[in-house]
């Protein structure tokens, strides 16, 4: 509303207005005293980047920590397909190893196993992972949300189209259970965080994350 059209106002002048005091950093997600960050305007990987770190660090400050255990499991599995190439190459001394064509069922196995592990890996990330940047757990006893998101996880993705000024922000939130209680899109202009010449206001930014956060967490549907 009215509010907002102001704060974009004052954001593309230059201008800050005073920071908001709610959620879990006094004076908001973003210290004011820290160097802006910048981007190219046309280079939408490195600007996606940015808005991608501000709001995996604006779930840290709310109390929501990562769930590293996805990632632990993917790099488990890349850790075994690199020991499968090197049993196929130096199997059984490294000094002296199965020569061909002794080695094939060797090999056989070994490649078998190396291209199910490739396939179930770009599994994960087509059809679970998708376009998420975070993982989180259920959120610790200091958060401003742990009586609200107490057995709760969220799972954070963002897209952001090539040349598009859309970035959008999806929370989906998942009981202990697996099953998805909640789901919230909200979408932010690039505009009302980026200056002509690719300064990047990241406190504004990360205010409208912790609304973002907020609104799931007290079980609202919010689609901006």
């Amino acid at each position: 509303g009215g509010e907002r059209g102001r704060q974009s106002r004052g954001k593309m002048a230059g201008e800050k207005p005073e920071k908001k005091k709610e959620g879990g950093k006094e004076g908001g997600a973003a210290g004011t005293d820290e160097p802006y960050k910048t981007a190219n305007p046309g280079d939408t990987a490195t600007t996606k980047g940015l808005l991608d770190d501000a709001v995996v660090q604006a779930f840290e400050y709310q109390g929501f920590p990562e769930d590293h255990r996805l990632s632990n499991v993917k790099l488990g599995l890349g850790f075994i397909a690199c020991l499968l190439a090197l049993v196929a190459q130096f199997w059984p001394n490294p000094l002296k190893p199965m020569p061909f064509p002794e080695s094939r069922p060797l090999l056989l196995v070994c490649c078998v196993t190396y291209f199910a592990i490739s396939f179930g890996l770009q599994a994960i990330t087509s059809f679970y992972e998708k376009d998420a940047i975070l993982f989180t757990l259920n959120p610790n006893e200091t958060s401003p949300w742990w009586s609200t998101m107490k057995g709760h996880r969220v799972k954070v993705s963002t897209t952001l189209p090539r040349f598009s000024l859309d970035y959008t922000l999806s929370l989906q939130v998942t009981n202990d259970k697996g099953e998805i209680v909640d789901h919230a899109d909200t979408k932010m202009k690039l505009t009302d965080y980026f200056e002509e010449n690719g300064t990047f206001h990241e406190d504004f930014f990360m205010d409208d994350v912790d609304d973002a956060i907020a609104d799931i967490a007290k079980g609202k549907k919010k689609t901006q």
